[in-house]
């Protein structure tokens, strides 16, 4: 999972004015092209409908929160760790 491009994608909507513009009203598809997402990333992030970036953050959050699952093999379970979850951009948007 391509955590940082999904955390560059959020930074650059909210420092970007024409970028977050786009990203909200048709262009999502053809600004999507400059980040490295997985298909899974892509299809969840041009399913996304929101208003504000702070809506398109809030869902993103949702969604990766909804990936978190810990690893389970005979005897052991690890947690995998989110850093993007702990970064400052979405720390501002969690409930």
């Amino acid at each position: 999972m391509s955590q940082t491009a999904l955390h560059t994608l959020v930074g650059t909507a909210l420092t970007d004015p024409r970028f977050c513009h786009g990203l909200l009203n048709g262009r999502r598809h053809s600004l999507l092209a400059e980040f490295d997402l997985t298909d899974e990333e892509r299809e969840v992030v041009l399913g996304v409908e929101a208003r504000s970036i702070q809506e398109f953050a809030v869902q993103l959050c949702e969604w990766l929160k909804a990936q978190e699952s810990p690893v389970s093999h005979p005897n052991t379970a690890v947690a995998v760790p989110r850093p993007l979850l702990r970064s400052p951009i979405w720390s501002a948007f969690r409930q």
